[in-house]
């Protein structure tokens, strides 16, 4: 009598790993509705500028285009990037309305992503250009605000989006095992 090995049935899906974490949720809204802003301000400009009429609006944004000069002239990376961001905001509002759903958790993955390299890409074209928008700030010996005005409110934008990665990423890494999909040995051993 010849036995038969049985396959181990693989685990059973967490209810949770098919929903977005509360937190996760929140930073997606408050990352909508700044990435809306935002682009409004640079795709409007030069009326939303310094010295246009709807500079009122966007204080903060005026007072950061001191800094960074992407911001309060007309160029051409800033403005696709806008563009990229309101076709992010669809996506994140997309998944936003399906958040209990685990196609909104696939979808808040992807996009996340995007957010996390396009923001990785605006500070690597920043630094491959010499500093070219920011420069002038550490030319006047404004290093402090340099650093708290140009760089430190960016890096959140790196911080958070990379820690979404990582908790959706493995959110869907458990229901793919779960599910019976196989696995990458490296992806098993990152997570």
């Amino acid at each position: 009598m010849t036995q038969t090995a049985v396959p181990a049935a693989p685990p059973a899906v967490d209810p949770r790993d098919l929903r977005m974490p509360v937190w996760v949720v929140v930073w997606l809204t408050v990352s909508a509705v700044i990435q809306t802003y935002d682009a409004c301000y640079v795709l409007l400009g030069p009326l939303s500028h310094a010295g246009g009429p709807l500079a009122g609006f966007w204080p903060g944004h005026v007072f950061y285009s001191t800094f960074d000069h992407r911001y309060g002239q007309f160029d051409a990376f800033g403005s696709a990037q806008s563009w990229a961001n309101l076709v992010e905001v669809v996506f994140i509002v997309w998944a936003l309305f399906h958040t209990r759903k685990w196609s909104g958790v696939v979808v808040g993955l992807i996009v996340t992503v995007a957010t996390f390299w396009k923001t990785v890409i605006y500070f690597l074209v920043e630094a491959s250009s010499g500093l070219e928008m920011t420069r002038q700030s550490l030319e006047r010996g404004d290093l402090v605000g340099f650093l708290m005005v140009a760089v430190l409110p960016n890096l959140f934008w790196i911080v958070f989006p990379l820690a979404v990665v990582i908790v959706l990423g493995r959110q869907v890494y458990r229901v793919g095992r779960a599910a019976g999909i196989a696995v990458p040995p490296a992806a098993r051993d990152a997570a």
